[in-house]
């Protein structure tokens, strides 16, 4: 297929095809390294509070990475376009070796994902625990606003309900009460005190299964992100290979 078209229009459209996915696929890595620097950086959202959860999962792992790979895909995505239009081998070699391996780690990535998925689930529960132990202790004041944000934002207190609170360090200190992120009304300044007196005060049911809907929702968005660039990769290292084997083709009839 690729040694046919040797005619400059064919050549051309090579060329243009080339440029044309790997611009989109420069794009897509634009967009993952701003996602992974938003999320290493949000102060006061839930997107970037879950991270600081505590426990055996490094939840802030998965925008560090988003940053590793969407730095990797402007910098690959950059070397196709240059050496499709310098006609360099070399470079459209590269990115093709490039291509392959990024291409195989989301594929693993993806299925270690999936295939971990309860595990990964049944770890959460014990990290909500663990970070509401740390809830207002010294030196773990993001913990303690993350913690806020994500009951006021989801409504919701404690781990499995409200009254985990009081088998946690805070509860010990403050027996009987909750924090005030657990209140309907903020504005009531009693509102937290005795909750079990009057719990239509506060919110009873707790945070996992609402964070665990929120990670699950976010993990199947990333997927049909990742399937898209998977996608414009595959066309890339197509039209690579075709325009690679063209320009040997080329070099070899003028010589």
């Amino acid at each position: 297929m690729c040694m046919n078209m040797t005619g400059d229009c064919g050549y051309k459209c090579l060329k243009f095809m080339v440029v044309f996915f790997n611009l989109l696929f420069w794009l897509a890595g634009c967009t993952l390294f701003g996602l992974g620097i938003w999320l290493l950086s949000s102060k006061g959202e839930v997107a970037g509070d879950y991270t600081k959860l505590a426990g055996s999962i490094n939840y802030k792992a998965a925008p560090i990475l988003c940053v590793v790979i969407g730095a990797v895909t402007i910098v690959v995505a950059f070397m196709a376009c240059c050496g499709a239009i310098k006609e360099n081998q070399c470079m459209l070699g590269s990115y093709f070796a490039f291509i392959v391996v990024i291409f195989f780690l989301e594929i693993t990535a993806i299925v270690l994902t999936y295939v971990n998925r309860e595990e990964i689930e049944n770890n959460l529960r014990g990290d909500i625990q663990e970070t509401l132990n740390e809830y207002q202790d010294t030196d773990h004041e993001a913990v303690t606003r993350a913690i806020d944000e994500i009951q006021g934002s989801f409504k919701c207190c404690g781990n499995y309900q409200y009254i985990d609170w009081f088998n946690t360090s805070w509860g010990r200190r403050n027996e009987g009460s909750i924090p005030k992120s657990c209140c309907k009304d903020p504005s009531d300044v009693t509102c937290n005190k005795n909750a079990t007196q009057d719990p239509t005060k506060v919110y009873t049911q707790g945070c996992y299964d609402f964070v665990r809907k929120y990670l699950l929702n976010n993990l199947h968005v990333i997927s049909g992100f990742g399937i898209w660039i998977a996608v414009i990769q595959i066309m890339g290292m197509i039209f690579s290979l075709c325009l690679c084997c063209q320009i040997r083709y080329n070099d070899d009839t003028y010589v």
